[in-house]
């Protein structure tokens, strides 16, 4: 009899502990719930200018001095003169993209064309800077390339998952080589393990400078007829909306006062934006 009682107590507190422990697990279920909503649902500091890049130099460069390059000075100025503090999110290109789209952050820097974007980005103008692909060869070994045929018989190196131009990223009759960076395919060509490479020519040319390698690598005299331009990018959701005329105003500036010739003369000599606008070059 007493055993009974016994099983038949333990049972019930036992059934008292399992709903003890699913309330407490609603309950601390809502409330990550709630908080994960209130943090999504946050409104934007209107003080604040919040910033989304990935490293990608000459325009985000990582380094022992910390991070800076072209995007950075921009975006720092444009701050600036818009009274706004300047909250910088650094992440990865894609994580970068539904940042934007989701209105996480405001603006997004070094920003191409691409019809998808466009349904959820609004493109600043003027640009800003501009890229194109452009091939690099050995210097010294008789490597000829003054058009896009002469690709035909060679080892051609490329960044993997990467799009430079037609019909070249759909040719699978060239005999290409992947590898992950640029710094990979310079050093692919440096030991002649391809015999032209391609690459944007604003990062390729950045790490030749950097390396040392401009004895050793230079252009190929076949350009192709491509580039695309570099926008700032604002988030459809985002408050800065309301103030487009503005932000593109600013950058305009920039432009005609030669501050974006500056930086571009800093960090990246070689580009057409280096050059000082035709307006009077401004004094130090």
């Amino acid at each position: 009899m007493h055993a009974i009682r016994y099983l038949t107590l333990f049972a019930g507190v036992r059934r008292v502990g399992i709903i003890l422990m699913m309330v407490t697990v609603v309950v601390c279920g809502t409330i990550q719930m709630n908080g994960k909503a209130s943090a999504q649902s946050s409104p934007s500091d209107p003080g604040e200018l919040r910033v989304a890049f990935s490293i990608w130099e000459p325009f985000v460069i990582e380094d022992e001095t910390g991070r800076h390059g072209i995007d950075l000075a921009i975006l720092t100025e444009l701050a600036s003169r818009m009274g706004k503090v300047l909250s910088l999110n650094p992440c990865p290109w894609r994580r970068c993209l539904k940042m934007l789209e989701d209105g996480d952050i405001d603006i997004l820097s070094s920003f191409a064309y691409t019809p998808e974007r466009e349904k959820f980005a609004f493109y600043v103008k003027p640009p800003y800077s501009r890229v194109s692909p452009v091939f690099y060869v050995r210097q010294g070994k008789n490597t000829h390339v003054a058009q896009y045929a002469d690709l035909k018989t060679l080892a051609v190196g490329s960044v993997v998952d990467s799009r430079y131009f037609e019909p070249f990223d759909s040719d699978t009759s060239l005999n290409k080589f992947e590898a992950s960076s640029e710094m990979l395919l310079l050093r692919m060509l440096e030991a002649s393990r391809v015999d032209v490479i391609v690459g944007s020519d604003a990062n390729v040319d950045f790490e030749i400078r950097r390396n040392n390698l401009g004895d050793i690598i230079r252009k190929a005299d076949f350009r192709p007829d491509h580039h695309n331009d570099i926008h700032i990018a604002i988030s459809h959701n985002s408050p800065l909306m309301s103030q487009t005329d503005q932000i593109s105003k600013i950058i305009t500036d920039l432009r005609e006062e030669g501050f974006i010739a500056r930086v571009h003369a800093r960090y990246w000599p070689a580009s057409d934006d280096a050059k000082y606008p035709d307006s009077p070059k401004p004094t130090e």
